[in-house]
């Protein structure tokens, strides 16, 4: 699909849960200060109030925020809400290309939405892939298909481009960019704004941990906080805290397997500062989320993946990580081992360098054809929080 030239050069960016907003961030700020753009930023309720507050920490905020009806809590559901909201969008703005990240039903609904439009979709993170569609259920294939109709493939790693020419994509339309969340983690660390909660204990050596795959509810939660459990009782010395998913069942269920260990915390989700900070006092990850495989990674935080596969392996191949799946004695084995060695100083992120946003603006100006003239660094305002 190509981009016609035109005089409006409006970016819709969409983004429905907190990643999202965390990742566009960094590209929402370069563009805005890109005379050559106009953005709209639209938070699609998928998980209400989580854009803003990712988005805050950055001085902005959404422009537009949908209200997706949710009765029954299905995929079908919230993907009809999702594409019929986004679409309504679409109709009264009319952009020149919309912007979708990652692999979540935002990213799919508003790629389809805009596709049936003939609107070109920019995907943010493409490529990332596992080759099993049940691993990350449904994320994997929501990632492929968006390939499928995408105009622009911002890949954040050569290994992500390489799936993409694997499938088919033309190498043109694929843009190697490095991943934006290494350029909101700098910012955040440069601006002094990634602090810990008042809670940690510096003097203890620190696990901090999530689960929230849907590929692991039921069998694959429970066996992950067993080696939690196992974990903390052996290091009575730890300090585990346990950062919950907004999901209220998740959240009870990993809260009912640490009660009564003394040296565990659960706690819900953080804002995304404290967050980092939270993980740049860490000495251990243990965690099933994608996004928490790079951030470690980039801190230099050693890793231990609670899946069987990963879409993300540049911190595999970088020895930052391991697969330890969701066996409980391979967790505390794993655990153990991790606590017992010093931690070794890590040079460099694998997932980029924190020039991903820049890149990525370049990309979609080739894209929507707009002018190379010399861009003023202003910054305007649209989007930006008061």
């Amino acid at each position: 699909m190509c981009a016609s030239r035109s005089t409006t050069r409006e970016v819709l960016i969409l983004a429905g849960t907190r990643p999202e907003g965390v990742k566009t961030a960094p590209l929402i700020r370069r563009l805005l200060d890109d005379p050559r753009f106009t953005v709209r930023v639209a938070d699609t309720g998928q998980q209400p109030g989580r854009v803003a507050e990712a988005l805050l920490p950055f001085g902005l905020r959404p422009e537009v925020s949908l209200r997706p009806q949710r009765r029954s809590g299905s995929l079908a559901e919230l993907a009809a809400a999702l594409i019929t909201g986004v679409d309504d969008l679409l109709a009264h703005h009319r952009p020149a290309a919309v912007v979708v990240q990652g692999d979540t039903t935002t990213a799919l609904a508003g790629g389809t939405a805009a596709f049936w439009r003939r609107i070109p979709i920019v995907h943010l993170e493409a490529g990332l892939r596992t080759n099993d569609l049940d691993r990350p259920f449904p994320e994997e294939a929501n990632r492929a298909m968006l390939a499928r109709i995408a105009a622009l493939h911002l890949a954040p790693t050569e290994a992500a481009r390489a799936n993409l020419l694997a499938e088919g994509i033309a190498a043109e339309a694929i843009a190697v960019t490095g991943n934006t969340v290494v350029d909101a983690l700098e910012d955040l660390i440069e601006r002094g704004a990634a602090r810990p909660p008042a809670w940690v204990e510096p003097t203890r050596k620190l696990v901090v941990a999530t689960a929230h795959r849907r590929e692991n509810w039921g069998e694959g939660v429970a066996a992950t906080i067993d080696g939690l459990r196992r974990l903390a009782r052996q290091r009575p010395d730890v300090q585990v805290v346990m950062v919950a998913h907004p999901n209220p069942r998740l959240s009870a269920e990993v809260s009912a397997g640490l009660a009564g260990i003394a040296n565990t915390r659960v706690t819900p989700p953080l804002a995304y500062p404290q967050m980092v900070g939270l993980l740049r006092m860490a000495d251990l990850v243990v965690t099933d989320s994608g996004g928490l495989q790079e951030e470690a990674a980039t801190l230099g935080v050693p890793l231990l993946v609670t899946r069987d596969t990963t879409e993300r392996p540049e911190a595999l191949a970088a020895g930052r990580g391991e697969l330890v799946g969701t066996d409980p004695e391979l967790l505390l084995s794993a655990g153990l081992r991790h606590l017992a060695t010093p931690r070794a100083s890590a040079v460099g992120s694998p997932f980029g360098d924190g020039r991903a946003a820049e890149r990525c603006v370049a990309a979609m100006a080739r894209l929507l054809d707009v002018s190379a003239r010399r861009v003023t660094q202003v910054r305007r305002t649209i989007g930006a929080a008061t």
